[in-house]
């Protein structure tokens, strides 16, 4: 039985549609908005540019009267200076990503006077700065300087305590006199920062490699031919994102180990016929220790 063409189109339909529709627009708006701030930031950017605003910054008068009118120049000259300011501030969080700061505790009865020795680290991702961790430290043993964490903002994946113990020993007391190993704090900041680094790294190269395989993406009917899909998931199986987790349409499931470095030091693959060792040697590649950003292109070297 045919449906006659002039039949009326369900509300929910209707609905659906222009949600997607709204949906569709405001990604399109977001698209633009970061394509303009990028083309701007690159134009101000640019020698040419610094050279003519300089030539407009120095041709202005030194003092302006409040009823003055403003000229066609001063927004350009406003976004150039704002854009001057976020460099160097980008400039100075990539080149000293570990800054130290003193802070003082309101408690009055805090340790050693209130006296805090806070650590910042900054870590890019995904083209842009994240949130800074912070790490707060004090000397709670009366008569030495040996430290100890007090507060932190880090996750719970970071392994600080275990960073701590090692670079950062408790003393214990002897006859009244507190004695403990060396500290070395510049070491502890550093393994802490590659730890985090690292983790961000992973974490970043797990949607890139989702990015690879549209995983992410919500497939949509077009008459145009489409690879067939292969990877069902591809997601961080731990809280460190140290092991990859990969899923097949067949059923098959992998999980990949990679170290702090992002090289892939075991994998193993598993299906209803037992281990795809062929798929195993592809994501380790051809020297056994494969990047983990390579992943993507090593199995669609063996799919497609």
């Amino acid at each position: 039985m045919s449906i006659p063409s002039d039949a009326p189109v369900p509300d929910d339909a209707i609905g659906e549609h222009l949600d997607s529709e709204i949906t569709s627009l405001h990604a399109q708006i977001a698209s633009l908005k970061a394509q303009r701030s990028l083309q701007t930031a690159a134009l101000l950017s640019s020698h040419k540019s610094n050279t003519t605003l300089s030539r407009l910054l120095a041709s202005k008068p030194a003092s302006r009267t409040p009823q003055s009118v403003p000229s066609d120049s001063d927004p350009l000259l406003s976004s150039a200076s704002l854009q001057q300011t976020h460099a160097q501030e980008n400039l100075y969080r990539a080149c000293a990503s570990i800054t130290t700061f003193r802070i003082q505790d309101p408690d009055p009865n805090a340790v050693d006077g209130g006296k805090v020795l806070g650590i910042r680290i900054d870590v890019s991702s995904h083209g842009k700065f994240v949130r800074p961790y912070y790490v707060m430290l004090n000397k709670p043993f009366a008569g030495s300087e040996l430290m100890r964490i007090h507060r932190h903002t880090l996750p719970p994946c970071i392994p600080l305590s275990s960073l701590a113990t090692q670079h950062l020993p408790d003393p214990h007391q002897s006859g009244g006199v507190v004695k403990g190993k060396k500290q070395d704090l510049r070491m502890f900041v550093r393994s802490l920062r590659r730890e985090v680094i690292g983790y961000h790294n992973r974490t970043s190269v797990i949607k890139l490699l989702r990015k690879e395989f549209k995983l992410d993406e919500v497939s949509k009917s077009s008459k145009g031919k489409e690879r067939e899909r292969i990877i069902v998931d591809i997601s961080a199986a731990d809280a460190e994102a140290k092991q990859v987790r990969i899923e097949w349409t067949d059923g098959r499931i992998g999980r990949c180990v990679v170290n702090n470095c992002g090289e892939v030091q075991k994998c193993v693959i598993i299906g209803e016929d037992g281990r795809d060792r062929e798929i195993e040697r592809q994501i380790l590649g051809k020297d056994g220790h494969g990047r983990m950003e390579g992943i993507a292109e090593r199995l669609k070297e063996g799919i497609y």
